[in-house]
């Protein structure tokens, strides 16, 4: 009989977004079950760290959600603003990765795409505690780590620091 750590040993933490990834079914009317933009955006986490991913998300989440209030309530200029101001102005390669895949979405859409990736990698993380639960180490190396040679990032980091 198979025991559950040796089904779990060596998990994947990104099989969730592979699964939307990969998603092509469609319903009884031919529409996707999945939508374009959210394999899109599934594909765009895959090799981010766990809480990196999470945190990021949700922080920007919380930026698109507060300037749609404002926008709403005729304020310009408010926290959600500047809040996205500063995320576009740290430049995290992720979070601006998921800026270019929504800045042209409309804002009440782009904020239901952002809290159902919130929840897909809420739940992605949330295999750290049955992983522990099963005594088996928490094991994820994201894309940067698995990176052989140098990313173009880095070389432009070296450049800009040499002056």
């Amino acid at each position: 009989m198979m025991k559950v750590q040796d089904m779990m040993r060596g998990y994947d933490y990104d099989l969730p977004l592979y699964d939307v990834l990969n998603n092509s079914s469609t319903n009884e009317n031919g529409d996707p079950e999945i939508s374009t933009d959210r394999r899109v955006l599934a594909g765009a986490t895959i090799g981010i760290g766990l809480d990196v991913a999470y945190f990021a998300i949700t922080e920007m989440q919380e930026a698109f959600t507060a300037l749609a209030s404002e926008t709403s309530n005729g304020m310009r200029r408010g926290e959600g603003h500047k809040d996205l101001e500063e995320i576009l102005r740290d430049k995290s390669p992720f979070q601006m990765r998921l800026w270019y895949l929504l800045y042209d979405t409309p804002i009440e859409q782009a904020i239901t795409e952002l809290a159902w990736l919130q929840s897909l990698t809420y739940r992605r993380g949330r295999m750290c505690m049955v992983m522990r639960e099963q005594k088996l180490p928490v094991i994820y190396a994201t894309n940067a780590q698995l990176c052989e040679s140098l990313t173009a990032a880095q070389i432009m980091t070296n450049v800009t620091a040499e002056g």
